[in-house]
């Protein structure tokens, strides 16, 4: 996908998927994430279940950590459990074993916003839930 499609989004909700690509340059979608996500101009929203999980992807390397630290003070760090616990884990289980914690809270994020698209890698797992979501598949809308 080019970064063009997603680029003129006015909310763009981060998955962990671009943000661990970004930095780690053996992730098979690294120069996707490092050509898009320095050009996304729109309002850009994450969790903290994206971060932690970003986190524990990269084996918290200190130079990983450094570069995770400066994507993310780019970005909103929204909290979603404290507000909408029952709602995220009743998705869990709808979308069970499928749907994890960050990506149930980037669902609630996403309802919360017609304007919202989740930037993700997951084309698999994010074309179940019914959201607007961009991955390096392409943009795609909800059905």
């Amino acid at each position: 996908m080019k970064p063009s499609g997603i680029v003129l989004r006015r909310v763009v909700l981060v998955d962990t998927g671009p943000l661990v690509a970004a930095i780690d340059a053996g992730d098979p979608h690294h120069h996707w994430a490092k050509a898009t996500l320095p050009k996304l101009t729109g309002k850009l929203l994450t969790c903290e279940a994206v971060a932690a999980e970003a986190a524990h992807l990269l084996d918290n390397d200190p130079m990983s950590m450094n570069s995770l630290h400066g994507f993310l003070q780019r970005m909103e760090i929204v909290p979603v459990l404290r507000d909408e616990l029952d709602g995220v884990f009743a998705r869990l289980k709808q979308f069970a074993p499928r749907m994890d914690l960050a990506d149930g809270c980037l669902v609630a994020l996403a309802s919360r916003d017609e304007d919202a698209v989740v930037l993700t890698t997951d084309t698999r797992d994010f074309s179940t839930y019914r959201i607007p979501f961009a991955s390096p598949e392409g943009l795609f809308a909800t059905s």
